[in-house]
């Protein structure tokens, strides 16, 4: 993991006004870290982590290969016991989503504005 964060700061440095880049790679870093280790405990390998520009966003994707776990908030898990990966990614991010690639596998993502 701490290839994937120093990888993300590179990134948001490289895409972002110096006043905002603090807060958006702390929101980019957790996001990317939660949505990866869930695709590491629930998906199935290989696990790859992206990172997008689109216009006025940052988008990161996980993509595992198992399109039969469908991504989803457990409201009924007790506080304490993990699971809050999906709705961080809610809070901190834009949107959020996921797709299945075609290939037998699933694409989550979550967009972050770029200031103006």
């Amino acid at each position: 993991m701490r290839v994937l964060r120093a990888g993300l700061e590179r990134a948001v440095t490289d895409h972002t006004v110096k006043t905002d880049r603090q807060d958006l790679t702390e929101r980019i870093t957790i996001v990317a870290t939660e949505l990866a280790g869930n695709a590491l405990r629930h998906g199935r390998p290989p696990t790859v982590v992206l990172l997008r520009r689109t216009e006025g966003h940052l988008v990161v994707e996980v993509l595992d290969s198992d399109v039969d776990a469908t991504p989803a908030v457990d409201s009924q898990r007790p506080s304490g016991d993990g699971g809050l990966g999906l709705l961080l990614t809610e809070r901190l991010a834009h949107d959020v989503g996921w797709y299945a690639t075609g290939t037998g596998g699933k694409g989550v993502w979550a967009a972050f504005a770029l200031a103006r």
